[in-house]
């Protein structure tokens, strides 16, 4: 089983998702009551929580197959978050930082910044999406890996050169548990008691 597939989540219509970032901070309280802080990630890590309305027998046997072909928590897949997939609308090649041209490299992350120290590295990016800028001029001339998210251009950038880019996103991430569950409410409708998705940190 391959760690994280290509295939994306894509909750039943009418379901809400929610959650968002979160931090790891070590915080020691001293004899004067005074505190030390220690931010032990330099990234956020995001889970959600999907809920929602009945779902019909057609709906529910979807959601259990994906489920099962995950086999749990044991193999990742895409998910695109509500709250942050894409560098803006529209998308534009000069949205985020991409790196600055050495007359060597040809390849570089895809990036985007959500207001961390250090901004988040892509791997999952929509391939067809994907728009390049060198020094404010769109470009053509690269390829992009859609489970990396590097980008390849065809030739090395002129040493200096401003790269910028702009895409759509998904997000790896894993059910949080090895369990599902469901509920009958009425005859031939099931609803979901619980699904909770963790981001799966790559890089």
């Amino acid at each position: 089983m391959i760690a994280i597939s290509d295939e994306r989540f894509e909750p039943p219509i009418g379901f809400q998702t929610s959650g968002g970032p979160g931090w790891h901070t070590e915080i020691i309280t001293k004899t004067s009551g005074a505190e030390a802080r220690n931010a032990l990630w330099s990234r956020p890590l995001r889970r959600w929580q999907v809920s929602g309305v009945p779902l019909d027998e057609g709906a529910a046997t979807q959601l259990i197959r994906f489920f099962n072909a995950r086999s749990g928590g044991a193999q990742g897949f895409r998910f695109r978050d509500p709250f942050g997939w894409r560098t803006g609308d529209p998308i534009t090649a000069f949205g985020e930082a991409l790196g600055t041209g050495d007359g060597s490299t040809t390849e570089y992350q895809l990036k985007f910044d959500d207001g961390s120290t250090v901004p988040r590295p892509v791997t999952r990016p929509v391939e067809a999406t994907v728009k390049i800028a060198m020094d404010g001029v769109e470009t053509s001339a690269f390829s992009v890996d859609g489970e990396t998210g590097m980008v390849t251009f065809d030739i090395a950038p002129a040493d200096g050169a401003v790269l910028t880019s702009g895409f759509e996103f998904d997000l790896p991430v894993r059910f949080e548990t090895d369990r599902l569950d469901l509920s009958q409410p009425a005859m031939g409708s099931m609803q979901l008691v619980r699904l909770s998705l963790v981001e799966i940190r790559e890089g």
